[in-house]
């Protein structure tokens, strides 16, 4: 049971939540005082390095929510299976589908990834199992829609959690490894050098898509989450987002307690000695460290007041 049901659906919520998400949060931190003693940066710093206006953020932001309204639109349609009963995903490391005696498992397995009954026809059926559990949602006869179970769902989100963390580091990176990626995508979000909440967003179209929306939908296919599982993740994704980009370190905070890969760590990033290192987001920070691109720092009190996030080289 949720809030919303009964008065909105879950794939509405799925496409529009995030993007509401996106502005309170984001507008909370737009509309608090200056807080300079929690400031990664001076607001002189902010006025002298970032190189576009926040007119023209708000409109990359807008741009960028719109595309990944339409994509999120397109994936429940895909995903839906009263639409396209064909659809489905099998979680290869422990399918326990079996469709006949005489099927070795690596032949179930195969029927599963393409959704066939042993008869060769699309058999909407088969889905995504996990310990003999479908993972997707499913109807009874009254049409009303059965959701997994509290922990697959959880299981589901740390999927989608670890999937969209390799996608976007990898796909991140190469932006930066590719000079003409680099010079005409990529630039355009390090322009706000002095990162604040409502850029998190603010990306070159290209980026938006391939770096953000591709990685968000690929992320909910391999999970195999339910539209209203989806709600929740890309919510929390966006916040996380959000967060990272505030350029504040604030006490408390509990993004800052939970995850190595915060705000200081991706303010690292936008400055240029750490330009090539700290390139995960939004989760966790594990592909830096096993991959040599990891960029540690110390936080440091400026004597004209908040902080700064200091390089320390290994």
């Amino acid at each position: 049971m949720v809030f919303w049901e009964g008065y909105v659906s879950d794939e509405v919520m799925g496409i529009f939540a995030p993007i509401v998400i996106y502005w309170l949060y984001a507008g909370f931190y737009q509309l608090l005082p200056p807080l300079d003693e929690y400031r990664l940066h001076t607001r002189k710093e902010e006025e002298e390095k970032n190189l576009v206006p926040l007119s023209k953020v708000v409109k990359g932001v807008l741009l960028q929510q719109l595309v990944q309204a339409v994509v999120a639109h397109a994936l429940f349609l895909f995903a839906s299976w009263d639409r396209f009963p064909g659809v489905s995903v099998c979680l290869t490391w422990n399918v326990t589908a079996r469709y006949s005696s005489s099927h070795t498992e690596a032949e179930d397995l195969i029927l599963c990834l393409l959704n066939m009954d042993e008869t060769g026809e699309v058999s909407p059926a088969i889905g995504y199992f996990f310990g003999g559990q479908r993972l997707t949602s499913s109807a009874d006869e009254t049409g009303i829609t059965i959701q997994p179970s509290i922990p697959i769902q959880i299981m589901q989100i740390i999927i989608g959690m670890f999937v969209m963390d390799t996608w976007q580091y990898f796909a991140h990176r190469y932006m930066h490894q590719n000079k003409f990626l680099y010079r005409h995508v990529h630039s355009q979000h390090h322009k706000l050098v002095v990162t604040y909440a409502i850029g998190a967003l603010y990306n070159h179209p290209i980026e938006g898509l391939l770096l953000d929306t591709v990685g968000g939908a690929i992320a909910f296919l391999v999970s195999g989450m339910t539209a209203r599982t989806s709600a929740i993740f890309f919510c929390f994704a966006v916040v996380k987002t959000v967060d990272d980009h505030c350029g504040l370190w604030l006490p408390g905070n509990i993004f800052h307690i939970f995850f190595q890969n915060n705000t200081a760590y991706h303010d690292v990033h936008h400055q240029l000695p750490g330009l090539k290192y700290n390139y995960s987001q939004p989760f966790f920070s594990i592909w830096d460290k096993i991959l040599g691109t990891h960029m540690p720092y110390t936080l440091v009190k400026r004597p004209e007041g908040g902080l700064e996030a200091r390089l320390v080289k290994d």
